[in-house]
């Protein structure tokens, strides 16, 4: 991989516009298909509802513990994006919401590039250590040889790995 690989902070509205059409897309098409159990209709409704989305957003604009997003970009054309909060009250971790490498990218090492970068981008802010939930047996196997480990179950008792 080289320098035609980057990432792009997502701070402006249009940006903002862009990464809610690109998430809605993946989860349509990539992780409610693919779910080990079945999504219920309250928990569909929930994730594309507009409270989820201002619950997101207001993340976004906090003082602390900001959520960021990024685009991931091959010569300027985003082919993925990331969701991230680093919790620097919780030793570094960075909880890693969302990750999506376009399909036409994927098992090309190109996940794991992308995931590099971000782990160089947010040990910059101070991340020392990544977490979050797999939703599936083909999303568990990535993150498994990139190095995440399975670390316990979280407070909705799903599965939460983690790499240090």
């Amino acid at each position: 991989m080289n320098k035609d690989y980057t990432l792009h902070i997502v701070e402006s509205e249009a940006d903002i516009d862009l990464f809610w059409q690109y998430r809605n897309k993946y989860m349509l098409e990539d992780i409610i298909p693919n779910l080990s159990e079945p999504m219920s209709e309250e928990g569909h409704n929930w994730f594309f509802s507009k409270e989820y989305k201002d619950t997101i957003m207001e993340a976004f604009y906090r003082e602390t513990a900001i959520l960021r997003i990024v685009f991931f970009q091959r010569n300027g054309q985003n082919i993925g994006f990331a969701v991230y909060v680093i919790y620097h009250s919780e030793e570094g971790k960075c909880l890693v919401v969302e990750f999506c490498i376009n399909d036409e990218y994927r098992n090309k090492g190109i996940g794991t590039y992308f995931f590099k970068l971000l782990r160089k981008h947010t040990t910059k802010q101070g991340a020392k250590y990544y977490s979050l939930n797999v939703s599936n047996e083909k999303n568990k196997r990535f993150w498994e040889k990139i190095g995440f480990k399975e670390a316990g179950k979280d407070e909705y008792g799903d599965k939460v790995y983690e790499y240090r």
